[in-house]
């Protein structure tokens, strides 16, 4: 068991980090996902109509979450943010330093967040500078890796329940739960994340509808399920800032008639709608059918390492299952990344991992915009340069999970 730190070393922590989050972002104009939940949260918080609030695509309890930052100013709604980004961080890297990493020298340490930072360094920095409540998100969903992983199932299940309440996608985690048999973290977390979800209706209830109600309306008709007029822009077929399989799927296959100024036509051929949805269907069910055989086959890894294995697993699942991934969300590639990056460092120098982190460092991390200039990354990024990174985390996650059915338990064991 590792030595428990002095209080004061959390507060410095979280405080160094804060001053380093405004030194860096403070000053930088990417605040407009601030803007879009002030407007959300106050339109909620006065009880008024949400139509035409963009950000009341997000489920209410994100919504909610943002309300206590209203009255404040532009600028310190940022440090406020920065704030509660610098909670979550010092959190989310503590929790993978001390129970994922281990103890081990400082120059293994620092390779070996160099080789982390290598593969999903943009992913990480993207919710920051673009303000985003990822890092929101990936705190909930640490959290009950974390709680999971200490064999705590009922706090595992009431944290993932209220991530799976701010953004839906986190739902995935709970059938294979109960692939698992693991009923009290199943039915904790189903029973949360409805009570979570219903809570912002109770607190801040609306005169002539719900909250819960208007946010299902937006969902079905942005997915073309209805032909309502609460839809999100943002969520057309053809987005290149989608890099969910689908969204990918759609720009390899389509082009819109009436393309934005940045679209990039990136075509391998033309086919129709069907045909496309075909194809989105078999490749959802590719990536779900893998996830199943990982969790059944059986791992010798010590709870864990497997349950943060896992946990890798269901976030690149759910990263790409999602009809509608913008690059900010993929934060949670870090997961991933950890797990692959020990195993290569300290288990096994696997020839698989060697190739995906090339893949992952040329495909993803040196295609951005300010390397390679904004038209080629466009032009990358239309072709899915971060779902392709995404998918190979996956199997590479998987591959890791196959790699220590074969490792002695103490050559896995992790200090926690």
């Amino acid at each position: 068991m590792a030595k428990q730190r002095h209080w004061t070393f959390w507060c410095f922590s979280v405080l160094f980090t804060w001053v380093a989050l405004l030194l860096i972002y403070g000053s930088k104009n990417t605040q407009f996902m601030l803007e879009l939940y002030d407007q959300a949260a106050t339109a909620m918080w006065n009880g008024s109509s949400p139509e035409g609030v963009v950000a009341m695509a997000y489920p209410p309890l994100l919504v909610a979450s943002y309300i206590p930052f209203i009255d404040l100013s532009e600028y310190l709604q940022r440090i406020s943010v920065l704030g509660a980004m610098a909670c979550f961080l010092v959190f989310i890297f503590s929790t993978l330093q001390t129970m994922v990493v281990g103890k081990h020298s400082f120059k293994q340490n620092a390779l070996f967040w160099i080789l982390v930072g290598a593969i999903v360094g943009r992913n990480v920095v993207s919710p920051i500078e673009n303000y985003s409540h990822d890092l929101l998100i990936g705190f909930f969903v640490v959290l009950a890796i974390r709680c999971w992983a200490k064999q705590k199932e009922g706090a595992g299940g009431v944290a993932m329940g209220i991530a799976a309440a701010c953004k839906a996608t986190p739902l995935l985690f709970l059938p294979f739960l109960l692939l698992q048999r693991r009923w009290k973290s199943g039915a904790v977390m189903a029973v949360v994340t409805v009570a979570a979800f219903l809570l912002p209706d109770i607190l801040f209830p609306r005169a002539d509808s719900s909250w819960a109600g208007y946010w299902f309306s937006v969902v079905t008709n942005s997915l073309h399920v209805t032909d309502g007029k609460n839809a999100v822009p943002h969520w057309s077929t053809w987005n290149q800032l989608n890099q969910s399989v689908s969204g990918t799927i759609e720009r390899l296959f389509s082009f819109p008639e009436h393309p934005d100024k940045d679209a990039v036509d990136v075509r391998i051929t033309t086919l129709t709608p069907d045909t496309i949805s075909i194809i989105i269907l078999f490749a959802r069910a590719m990536i779900l059918g893998a996830v199943c055989i990982a969790f059944l086959q059986p791992s010798k890894a010590p709870i864990v390492f497997r349950r943060f294995c896992e946990g890798a697993l269901l976030v690149s699942a759910m990263l790409l299952l999602s009809p509608m991934s913008s690059k900010a969300h993929f934060f949670l590639l870090l997961l991933p990344a950890v797990v692959m990056v020990r195993t290569y460092i300290w288990e096994k120098r696997d020839w698989v991992l060697t190739i995906i982190f090339i893949s992952m460092f040329v495909y993803g991390t040196l295609t951005v915009k300010d390397l390679i200039g904004r038209d080629a990354g466009h032009a990358v990024l239309a072709t899915g340069s971060v779902t392709w990174c995404t998918l190979l985390a996956m199997l590479g996650t998987w591959r890791v999970m196959r790699l220590s059915k074969n490792m002695p338990q103490e050559s896995s064991s992790v200090s926690s």
